[in-house]
């Protein structure tokens, strides 16, 4: 049986004939199983009566050393020894509850996150990669224990520079991932730096997929006043609105005032480097493109059901 992560097919067909072998099935696993991790594919679905074909090298040198047979795709040829000079990746044990094979292994959906993703195909491939590197880091989203979020902010002329840093910590007893940093440069009024720290922080959670993960986000305070402040005001801001709706999509949330600690001084520290030099990590916000994509999308249509509700 073929296991393939991308469709080959044609080209891996002729070079397999040449190697006079015969195959029964074809199985695509981006069509098939989507958001597999690494781990689960191995235990699931390889065995000596399978091969599988894929670019990632750390993966193929782990399968070989399994014993079981792959195939590394690059520039259009085939490798099915062990690549030299690469570390075969460490395969996550599988829990007793994940015995049983899923249909799908991403998380449920957030019907906003459409409406939260980049338009540019490069930073949605980006958004991928960091994506399924947590997924396979850990060996699935069910293994993820706590995902928690330091924020801050620091004013550079008319602009506010947001950053946002992740640590997830795990169930199975493996060591906590910084995962994600993330700094972004938005010319917001200053009002509304507060809530729109706090909206980074939720929408990036949610383009990643985190949100069904019990989350702490840790703010600076006092810099940063309470989000939970926002949802008691009248006069609601686009900004606090879109605060309500995000957090409504996670299962778990709390926001703890952070005012000293390695985690917020690191983070207030790296903003002030950045502030006063020019670097490549930080990128233009896109709040405003976020507000308006919403409103386009859902924001009556949700805002109408609010109303319903009271």
């Amino acid at each position: 049986m073929k296991l393939f992560q991308k469709n080959w097919v044609d080209s891996f067909d002729h070079f397999y004939e040449r190697k006079v072998m015969t195959v029964s099935i074809f199985f695509l696993l981006v069509k098939n199983i989507r958001g597999m991790p690494d781990s689960h594919i191995v235990h699931h679905l390889l065995d000596h009566s399978t091969f599988f074909l894929t670019t990632d090298r750390p993966l193929h040198n782990a399968i070989i050393a399994q014993g079981l047979e792959s195939y590394h795709c690059r520039h259009g040829k085939f490798i099915s020894k062990k690549i030299k000079g690469i570390k075969s990746k460490v395969l996550t044990p599988i829990k007793k509850e994940a015995l049983m094979l899923k249909d799908n292994y991403h998380p449920p959906k957030t019907e906003i996150r459409p409406y939260l993703l980049p338009s540019a195909e490069k930073s949605l491939k980006k958004l991928r990669t960091k994506r399924r590197r947590i997924r396979n880091h850990f060996g699935g989203y069910d293994n993820l224990d706590l995902i928690a979020l330091t924020v801050s902010w620091k004013a550079i002329n008319a602009s506010t520079l947001f950053g946002v840093k992740f640590k997830i910590s795990t169930n199975i007893g493996k060591e906590a991932l910084d995962a994600s940093e993330n700094y972004f440069c938005d010319p917001i009024i200053p009002q509304y730096r507060d809530i729109v720290t706090i909206n980074y922080a939720l929408i990036l959670s949610i383009q990643l997929m985190l949100h069904g993960v019990k989350t702490i986000i840790y703010f600076d305070s006092p810099k940063i006043a309470n989000p939970a402040s926002q949802l008691k005001r009248d006069d609601q801001s686009p900004h606090a609105k879109l605060f309500e709706i995000l957090s409504e999509n996670f299962s778990d949330i709390k926001f703890i005032p952070s005012t000293k600690g390695p985690f917020i001084e690191r983070l207030r520290l790296k903003l002030l480097d950045l502030s006063i030099g020019s670097s490549n990590e930080i990128v233009p916000g896109n709040m405003s493109e976020i507000l308006n994509k919403v409103k386009d999308g859902r924001w009556e249509d949700e805002m109408a059901r609010r109303l319903g509700k009271k």
